[in-house]
């Protein structure tokens, strides 16, 4: 898990192959607000402070991927 300084987000990966990403201002109802599935189990996640970047680690290798 990873929290955003600039944003308020909050980046988690779980054994069920899936890295959410949630928004933590919503104060109505928590539910992500992005889910990406892949093929193999994410180890860890790390958010740029600005918000708009996020890296995920695997067992083999590390992919930056973009947040819309």
């Amino acid at each position: 898990m990873d929290v955003c300084l600039n944003k308020q987000i909050v980046a988690t990966c779980s054994s069920d192959r899936t890295v959410r990403v949630w928004n933590y201002s919503a104060k109505d109802e928590l539910t992500p607000d992005i889910v990406q599935q892949f093929e193999e189990e994410a180890y860890s996640v790390a958010v740029h402070p600005s918000g708009f970047h996020m890296v995920v680690g695997f067992s083999d290798n590390i992919r930056m991927l973009n947040i819309l």
